[in-house]
């Protein structure tokens, strides 16, 4: 399904982390529609640097469209960055989640916008994508 994607950075660059519950942002989706549908996207890479002096989890997804207030909606299996290793989760090891803008309002309705909520601070943070 992707394999004619244009490959794009992550938008936000490289990420450092704070501990809040509303996660950081990593990638922005676009609005434009494509003439099949709305743009969506998929990680195909994960790049995290952690030395914080403890494993560190990390949970990748988007915000919902609930009316009384958006809610972080987590779409990747938990991570965990081990403590002073280059962590690296490439396309093979990976679900393949398709991030999309879904405008229905409630917790079915997704922004699509890819973030990243982290149990410490200062860990940083870089995905690729595939966009469509």
């Amino acid at each position: 399904m992707y394999r004619h994607a244009i490959r794009k950075a992550g938008n936000a660059g490289v990420v450092a982390t704070t501990v809040v519950a509303t996660g950081n942002l990593l990638h922005t989706l676009p609005i434009a529609t494509i003439p099949r549908g709305p743009r969506t996207a998929i990680i195909t890479k994960v790049l995290a640097y952690n030395n914080t002096g403890a494993n560190v989890t990390l949970q990748l997804g988007t915000w919902d469209r609930t009316v009384a207030g958006a809610l972080f909606v987590p779409l990747l299996p938990i991570l965990v960055a081990i403590d002073t290793f280059d962590n690296e989760w490439t396309e093979a090891g990976l679900p393949p989640i398709e991030f999309a803008s879904d405008t229905t309002v409630g917790a079915n309705g997704r922004t699509g916008d890819i973030y990243v909520v982290a149990s410490a601070a200062t860990v940083t943070v870089v995905i690729e994508v595939k966009e469509k």
